[in-house]
């Protein structure tokens, strides 16, 4: 396998398990549910297939024609800072707005895919796709791998979110996501910004922030589980 397929490889495996973790636990998972209580599982899945491909689509064109204008480089740092932001995000409570969900009355598949593409216009899988997308050179596989992310959230909230929930509260399912944002979003910073590059003072200090905010974020949502 050449380099270039093992780069399409890659670029759809790393879409896929950001776009998984940033779902987990998240109100989509909770939307797919109350979707499913409605309709079937294939219905559901196909929603989720026209919904994806049409918001993180547009996601994607977005993020690619940017890269098209701006500096590599420094869109691998935006794309740190903005993963670092998204894992700090998924730390706050937001329970209430987990609660507010809604569903459309018409066709089931166009249903799901309306309610989904309308609930995740501007969320945090939107934009990891679109800022993905900035420093892809196949986006075609971004967008496959923002699609297989999002239909493997739906299974596992359909078929086994309400099991899942039970063995594991969710806050958990909230603190490992966001972790693994702040994780990618470092690793790219300190290979890619110049500032962080081979500078361990620096490096510490932004490690310490992150790590006192997250403290009290995690604090937080503990407490009001």
């Amino acid at each position: 396998m050449g380099t270039w397929g093992e780069e399409m490889i890659y670029e759809f495996i790393k879409t896929f398990l950001l776009i998984f973790v940033a779902e987990m636990g998240d109100k989509t998972q909770i939307l797919l549910m109350t979707c499913a209580a409605r309709y079937s599982i294939v219905q559901v899945l196909l929603g989720i297939v026209v919904g994806v491909a049409l918001n993180h689509g547009l996601a994607i064109v977005i993020g690619t024609y940017i890269s098209n204008i701006i500096n590599f480089n420094l869109l691998q740092v935006f794309a740190g800072v903005i993963f670092i932001v998204f894992g700090l995000l998924a730390l706050e409570d937001d329970t209430d707005e987990d609660k507010k969900t809604t569903t459309l009355k018409c066709g089931p598949i166009i249903a799901v895919a309306i309610t989904f593409f309308v609930g995740e216009l501007g969320d945090k899988t939107q934009l990891t796709a679109m800022t993905i997308a900035m420093e892809s050179e196949y986006p075609f596989f971004v967008l496959m791998g923002s699609i297989a992310g999002m239909i493997f959230v739906g299974c596992v909230g359909i078929i086994i979110g309400t099991a899942l929930t039970k063995r594991i509260p969710s806050y958990i399912i909230k603190i490992i996501s966001g972790l693994v944002f702040i994780l990618f979003g470092l690793v790219k910073l300190f290979n890619t910004s110049n500032i962080l590059i081979g500078n361990e003072l620096y490096q510490g200090i932004l490690i310490i922030v992150l790590g006192f905010i997250s403290f009290f974020l995690i604090a937080n949502l503990m407490n009001n589980r």
